[in-house]
C-alpha cells in the first residue's frame, strides 16, 4: 500500500515541477518582450528619439532657435551689469565658440582635470589646496590644452 502512495506522489511532484517549469518560461519569455512586433515598435521609438537628438545637436535652426534667444538674453544682461558696474567686459574664451560648446547654457566639466567652465560668470572653477576656488583666467595645468579634444560632460551646477 505504502508502494503505490509512493508513486502517486513522484507523480504529482513531476506534475507540479512541470507546471512550475512552463509558467516560469512563460513569465520569462513576457519578461523579455518576445511578444510579436516588439521589435519594430522599439527600434521606431529608438531612431525617432535619437533623431531629434542628433537635430537638437548639430544646430537645426527649428530646433536651437530657443536656445540662441537665451543666450543672446544672458549675453545682453552680462553687458548691462557690466556696463552698470564700471567693469570691463570679459568675452568667453576662443574655445567656448566652437560648435561643440557654444549656444549650451549648462556648465562645462572637465573630468580629467576636475575643473568647470561657468559661461555666466564666464570663468573656471577648480580645486586648489582641498578647496574649491573661482578663476576667471584658465587654470595654469590647462593651458596649452586642445579643449575641443578633451572628454566633457555639461552639468546643471557647479561645487561653488
Amino acid at each position: 500500500m505504502l508502494y503505490i502512495e509512493d508513486k502517486v506522489m513522484k507523480k504529482l511532484l513531476i506534475c507540479i515541477a512541470a507546471f512550475v517549469f512552463l509558467l516560469g518560461s512563460t513569465f520569462d519569455a513576457n519578461a523579455q518582450k518576445r511578444g510579436k512586433g516588439h521589435w519594430e515598435k522599439e527600434r521606431k521609438e529608438y531612431a525617432k528619439h535619437h533623431k531629434k537628438r542628433e537635430r537638437d545637436f548639430h544646430g537645426d535652426a527649428k530646433y536651437n532657435h530657443s536656445y540662441r534667444k537665451h543666450y543672446d538674453r544672458r549675453d545682453h544682461a552680462y553687458r548691462k551689469y557690466v556696463k552698470q558696474k564700471g567693469l570691463r567686459y570679459r568675452d568667453h574664451d576662443a574655445w567656448y565658440y566652437g560648435k561643440r560648446f557654444h549656444y549650451r547654457t549648462e556648465y562645462v566639466y572637465f573630468p580629467a582635470y576636475r575643473t568647470y567652465y561657468d559661461p555666466y560668470r564666464r570663468g573656471y572653477v577648480y580645486r586648489r589646496n582641498h578647496a574649491w576656488v573661482f578663476a576667471p583666467t584658465m587654470p595654469s595645468f590647462m593651458v596649452g590644452l586642445n579643449v575641443d579634444a578633451l572628454n566633457v560632460q555639461f552639468t546643471a551646477t557647479v561645487p561653488l
